[in-house]
């Protein structure tokens, strides 16, 4: 068993890369819903949300399906 902090994973955890433009909210969802066991969003670009640029803010959005 792998701890990381307070998560507990499996011998083998799945986890899911940051990928630009593919790690949306749906594609984490069907990962996790595929048995991943942590996923992560795409990088933020901090310049973005220091100029409340919509994509950026768009990609801190988490749904509880993930």
């Amino acid at each position: 068993m792998v701890k990381i902090d307070n998560i507990e994973l499996g011998e083998f955890p799945l986890l899911l890369a940051p990928m630009e433009d593919v790690s949306d909210p749906p594609f984490r969802a069907l990962c996790k819903e595929q048995g991943a066991d942590v996923v992560y969003t795409e990088f933020v670009s901090s310049e973005g949300l220091i100029r409340n640029a919509a994509k950026s803010v768009m990609k801190l959005d988490i749904y509880e399906k993930e």
